[in-house]
């Protein structure tokens, strides 16, 4: 009954210390998660201050499908746009430029109505992709130091 009684005391001695030694493992772990979930977190922040959309901002817009309304002649452009306004899920473009491999959209006489085309039009934010240029890093840079 002794010998029971020493082997019972032992093993929860044991117990105790194996028990301590994970809280403490866990304690480390969960400090070290907290740290990389706020790195993550500042991450995402500086990538959407990066990529943030603001009017005077350049953008373009790929493969844009269009339909001539005289001749049902369909054709493809991508527009170099201008941002103009921004909402939250979309963005008003003023066109400044396409390029076209289409017959119809490379004729010169075509090129002012697909330009205003595309004048004060909203369009959805993933529809577009900014252009990231030297000034856009330079303002994210700026905002970064200014906090």
């Amino acid at each position: 009954m002794e010998i029971s009684l020493i082997i019972l005391s032992v093993a929860l001695f044991l117990n105790i210390i194996f028990i301590l030694r994970l809280h403490k493992v866990n304690s480390i772990l969960k400090s070290e998660n907290d740290k990389l979930k706020s790195e993550v977190e500042k991450s995402k922040q500086d990538k959407q201050e990066l990529i943030s959309i603001d009017p005077g901002d350049r953008a373009i817009i790929p493969n844009y499908g269009m339909m001539q309304t005289d001749t049902k002649e369909s054709f493809h452009v991508t527009y170099e746009v201008e941002i103009v306004e921004v909402s939250m899920d979309k963005v008003k473009v003023k066109a400044i430029d396409f390029t076209s491999n289409d017959k119809f959209a490379r004729d010169p006489k075509h090129k002012s109505a697909i330009i205003d085309f595309m004048k004060d039009k909203w369009i959805s934010k993933r529809d577009i992709e900014l252009i990231v240029d030297d000034s856009m890093r330079r303002d994210a840079k700026l905002q970064e130091i200014l906090g």
